[in-house]
């Protein structure tokens, strides 16, 4: 028995894990109401690849959309080997609410990440304030990391965001053409990939052009 576990029965959520410690074991499970049907290998390489994608067989390009398959679960003997669990759903989340909690997280805003870019990705400091305000409100809204570098405030427990990640610049990217094309919005499939902002039927990209108040 890990002592330190027994010492922190209970459960608790991250993200869209629910984790529950007893005095002989750790279990991660992922989202759904439904009974856990599917048991996981409990080593870090297999939650990896299970996580890697969603419930209609997508890849996740964002680790912490809110995508995760539902009904399963995964058991572990230490704290340790559940902490090597967590980091491979969801990388850096314990260190980044570590570093909230001290006070010592670094951010960076939007404006600087999209300033900094370069090659095929340089179009995305063009956006506008509104494109910009829109695609990070959109994308962030499916994601469980809370966007501190937007000035959102992370509840206890919650994981903080401390700067704008690759799947938003390449959305920012995909909408600097549709401030130029003026692109009419379509129907959405949900088969279309998370991150293939530039493939009609996107969700993302429909709802960004069907939305109001761009100036598209």
């Amino acid at each position: 028995m890990d002592e330190l576990m027994a010492s922190h029965i209970g459960a608790f959520m991250l993200g869209q894990l629910t984790i529950s410690l007893s005095e002989d074991e750790a279990v991660l499970a992922g989202p759904g109401p439904c009974p856990i049907d599917t048991e996981v290998v409990a080593t870090p390489e297999a939650i990896r690849e299970w996580v890697r994608i969603d419930a209609l067989g997508r890849y996740r390009p964002l680790s912490g959309a809110r995508t995760l398959r539902p009904n399963w679960h995964a058991t572990f003997a230490t704290l340790a080997a559940l902490d090597e669990a967590i980091e491979a759903v969801y990388p850096l989340a314990q260190a980044h609410i570590a570093a909230w909690d001290e006070g010592t997280l670094r951010v960076v805003g939007l404006d600087e990440v999209l300033a900094r870019q370069t090659g095929r990705y340089r179009s995305a400091a063009s956006l506008s304030q509104e494109g910009r305000d829109l695609a990070s409100s959109l994308l962030c809204a499916g994601c469980v990391r809370v966007p501190v570098w937007r000035r959102d405030y992370p509840a206890a427990g919650e994981i903080p965001c401390p700067e704008p990640c690759s799947v938003l610049v390449s959305y920012c990217r995909e909408a600097v053409s549709w401030e130029e094309e003026h692109p009419a919005p379509r129907a959405i499939d949900p088969l279309v990939p998370f991150a293939a902002f530039e493939q009609p039927g996107n969700a993302l990209r429909e709802t960004y052009l069907y939305l109001p108040g761009v100036p598209l």
